[in-house]
């Protein structure tokens, strides 16, 4: 993906998420070996650029 791709798959997600944190709304996504990965280097305070998309088999 593009920078452009990237920003446009970000903005997606937070306007997923400003649905999720209202009553109204709720849909039950699973995370994904991919989302987990960013949930975990936001949560350590650890962000670095993908050099590539794959995500490593563990």
């Amino acid at each position: 993906m593009n920078v452009d791709q990237h920003l446009k798959v970000a903005q997606w997600h937070i306007e997923q998420a400003r649905l999720h944190a209202t009553s109204e709304h709720s849909c039950g996504c699973p995370s994904n070996a991919h989302d987990q990965k960013a949930i975990d280097a936001v949560e350590s305070g650890l962000i670095t650029e993908e050099k590539s998309c794959v995500v490593p088999a563990k």
